[in-house]
């Protein structure tokens, strides 16, 4: 039966919690910098970063007026 005042402790998802604490005010809460610090941490580990083409055919698609045929 579930109580629903029973408080439920996982230590992995603390972890977690803390972790995400942590980077946050490393970084100052800004995402954009702590995403170009795990990019060019992936890169001195030697991995390829490529860039999501998604987000370029969105931007292609509004830089390009529409045509009208």
């Amino acid at each position: 039966m579930n109580t629903p005042h029973a408080i439920w402790h996982d230590p992995i998802v603390a972890e977690i919690h803390a972790m995400r604490e942590r980077i946050a005010s490393e970084f100052h809460n800004d995402l954009a910098a702590y995403s170009k610090a795990a990019e060019a941490h992936c890169r001195s580990l030697g991995f390829t970063v490529t860039d999501d083409s998604r987000a370029q055919h969105k931007a292609d698609d509004a830089a390009t007026p529409p045509s009208h045929t």
